[in-house]
């Protein structure tokens, strides 16, 4: 398999991830409310910020047709129709990978998982949700609808940061728990 091949397989799993993150966080409560339990804890935004650091831009498309399968299932309500819908999605699916490669470069960081820290990844992961910010920010005055309020945008950030450090503890937990029981 040439490493091309690999990276849209794997831009393929991330999709599905995104999809199976966005349903848990339906689960926990309404994900599109803006002052919901799900809108300060997106877990869907670690696939955002994991996948952009393994599959670097690769993962813009799969975002963009994991959302468009959400929105055509009827999961996504984002605003009144598909098309406006879908350019937000279009723009969020570049938002949060080019918020990581600006943070990257701004904190000379690696957007990689070598040598990631966990202040480089916390630097990472603030720019994954400063760009899907501003890339929801920009959607919106895009196809005329009223700028969001600072409140909105600050609930977007934080549910973004939020979601991806709960996937990322997870992660973090499973990884002790499975190793105690390997030593065992």
């Amino acid at each position: 398999m040439t490493a091309g091949a690999g990276r849209i397989w794997s831009s393929a799993a991330f999709g599905l991830l995104y999809i199976s993150l966005y349903h848990l966080s339906a689960l926990i409560s309404e994900p599109q409310e803006t002052g919901g339990l799900a809108s300060i804890f997106f877990l869907p935004a670690f696939v955002r910020l994991l996948g952009f650091l393994i599959v670097e831009f690769w993962i813009i498309p799969a975002l963009f047709l994991a959302s468009i399968f959400l929105i055509l299932t009827g999961a996504y309500d984002l605003g009144p129709g598909n098309g406006p819908e879908m350019v937000i999605t279009a723009f969020t699916s570049v938002g949060g990978p080019f918020g990581v490669f600006i943070a990257s470069r701004i904190g000379d960081l690696k957007p990689s998982l070598v040598n990631l820290t966990p202040l480089r990844l916390l630097g990472l992961s603030i720019g994954c949700a400063g760009g899907n910010v501003a890339a929801h920010y920009l959607s919106l005055l895009a196809i005329g609808f009223d700028p969001p309020t600072g409140h909105v945008m600050a609930t977007i950030f934080l549910g973004d940061l939020i979601g991806t450090w709960v996937i990322i503890y997870l992660i973090k937990i499973a990884l002790t728990v499975y190793g105690r029981s390997i030593r065992s």
